[in-house]
């Protein structure tokens, strides 16, 4: 029994006084509504957990997308400098405006403004400064659906999307990517999918989880879909730039990973710089390119050439007001970040992931009953299997969990049965290591041969 103190008024153990007992408090149906598959995968496996008696190896853990787990890809020293002259400048004491600093605004307007010959032009009062890329996805989301409404995903997705869509309660659709393409879009599957009460389509390229970039030509389908049927889009962009390789022809001079204009254009397309006059909001942050997914700093960038997303911008200044802007420190170093960064920087770490990517989908190739999918871009390698014991993907990594202190997320986390998720900021010997147990488990779980 819990303590309780003399005269305390909840104390309701005397009835005479006619005070009814507490009833159980219950949360909003908002909450109610809400999901994530990821965390619920991670509530069902115990990862500080013993091994299985027999099993005498350390867990490898490829469940979480977050380049700083290892310490092998760690951020820029310009990066740390920037952070520390924020900290001892005085500048980053008081509470920043809710839209975010104006230094910070247009250090973002004037890294992704493509110029007077360009499509994307941005300028500071084009951007707003969120709480990561989760609270810019979070921002759009929100301002853009309602009850009543439909919004397409892709599938597979980051399943964030729909934990951000429950607040509004509208209507999730998915339109098919095709592995067979390198994740591109089925484009009439997603045609189909649209209709007056549409509220925006989400795009996520590069992408997570497939390890996908879309060539400029499949962006501009997409845009004249959007065109076509005046839907806006939300460009999840959150690894532009992170990419090496491309679905389609080869870009011209693009034998080797680039930077050059800041968006490593030789390879990565942003949707904004294609799609003409249709509007987007476009999501970005510092947590992955810039290697500091803890930094917490994010944006939403209005790309609006006709003037319809006028209340969206009110709308999007409206959400900021709830959180009153993301971190001083954080804003206040962002100038220096983007002007300050060294392009090798970026150029090691596509060489990094695209040595771990192919060296990774090399191993997997060799394994019976596994077929991976070569990553061009972001931070992962999809893999799918077949012919084992298992009726679901999340028996499939449980079971690989207590037989061999291996974690990995399944294809169920992002809608898409029948796969499991590679992390490729993990070093590689790491992951050779993990392969050599998932090889071992394959064979015992593989069924007979008919």
């Amino acid at each position: 029994m819990a303590p309780v103190s003399i005269n305390d008024p909840t104390d309701t153990s005397a009835t005479s006084s006619g005070t009814k007992p507490w009833k159980k408090i219950a949360v909003s149906k908002t909450v109610q509504r809400i999901s994530n598959p990821i965390r619920e995968v991670l509530a069902a496996i115990d990862l500080s957990a013993a091994p299985e008696a027999g099993v005498a190896k350390p867990l490898i853990n490829l469940g979480l997308g977050d380049p700083s787990v290892f310490g092998n890809m760690p951020p820029a020293p310009e990066s740390i400098a920037a952070i520390e002259e924020s900290l001892r400048s005085g500048r980053a004491l008081g509470y920043p405006e809710s839209v975010g600093y104006p230094d910070a605004r247009l250090a973002v307007a004037n890294y992704f403004d493509e110029g007077p010959t360009g499509n994307w032009r941005v300028t500071a009062g084009d951007v707003v400064m969120t709480h990561g890329a989760s609270g810019a996805l979070e921002m759009a989301i929100s301002v853009l659906a309602e009850e009543g409404k439909n919004v397409l995903f892709p599938k597979p997705l980051f399943t964030a999307y729909e934990t951000m869509s429950a607040v509004a309660n509208c209507e999730i659709r998915y339109y098919n990517l095709l592995p067979e393409l390198n994740w591109e879009v089925d484009l009439a599957h997603l045609e189909s999918l649209i209709d007056e009460n549409t509220a925006f389509v989400i795009l996520n390229n590069p992408s997570n989880p497939c390890g996908s970039n879309w060539s400029e030509q499949h962006l501009r389908d997409l845009a004249a879909v959007m065109n076509r049927h005046q839907v806006v889009v939300i460009s999840d962009e959150v690894y532009a730039g992170l990419a090496w390789n491309v679905t389609g022809p080869e870009p011209a001079a693009a034998s080797a990973p680039r930077v050059e204009g800041k968006f490593n254009r030789g390879v990565f397309t942003p949707y904004a710089s294609v799609c003409g006059a249709a509007p987007c909001l476009v999501v970005g942050a510092i947590s992955k390119r810039w290697l500091a997914p803890g930094h917490r700093l994010g944006w939403v960038v209005v790309h609006d050439p006709q003037g319809v997303l006028a209340d969206v911008r009110q709308g999007l200044g409206k959400w900021a007001f709830r959180v009153q802007g993301p971190t001083s420190i954080m804003q206040r170093a962002l100038p220096a970040i983007l002007a300050n960064t060294p392009e090798k920087f970026y150029l090691d770490t596509m060489t990094e992931l695209e040595r771990v990517g192919k060296a990774l989908f090399e191993r997997l190739s060799r394994i019976p009953g596994l077929k991976p999918y070569l990553p061009q871009g972001a931070m992962y390698l999809i893999c799918r299997y077949e012919g084992l014991d298992f009726a679901n993907d999340k028996e499939f990594v449980t079971a690989l969990h207590l037989e061999e202190r291996v974690f990995i997320l399944p294809g169920a986390c992002f809608r898409l049965d029948g796969f499991i998720r590679f992390v490729t900021t993990t070093p590689l010997p790491v992951l050779l290591d993990a392969c050599d147990r998932i090889e071992a488990f394959c064979e015992r779980h593989r069924l007979p041969s008919t």
